[in-house]
């Protein structure tokens, strides 16, 4: 089955979540494992260059860190539908 696609700041936001929730080395390597083959090829550099850092951890933080404020406040125009039924019991 083809790995779900997946967008560059989908990728990166997986990736800090893993970094803010575990704070590992290996949980930021195995969330970039994930995402890797879902991303265009033009974008895997950005996913293994974090990957491949002596400190993938550190180096996401600083990524995140570093990001130009208006990403971190952009706003979704168009909701991903599977998340709208997420509260919804079945």
């Amino acid at each position: 089955m083809p790995a779900k696609r997946v967008c560059l700041l989908t990728a990166i936001t997986a990736m800090a979540l893993a970094a803010r929730i575990h704070g590992t080395d290996k949980a930021v390597m195995m969330t970039g494992y994930r995402v890797l083959a879902g991303l265009s090829p033009a974008y895997q550099p950005v996913v293994l260059a974090i990957m491949n850092a002596p400190s993938p951890l550190a180096h996401m933080n600083l990524y995140v860190a570093n990001l130009p404020q208006h990403i971190l406040e952009m706003k979704v125009s168009k909701p991903a539908l599977p998340l709208l039924d997420a509260a919804i019991p079945a």
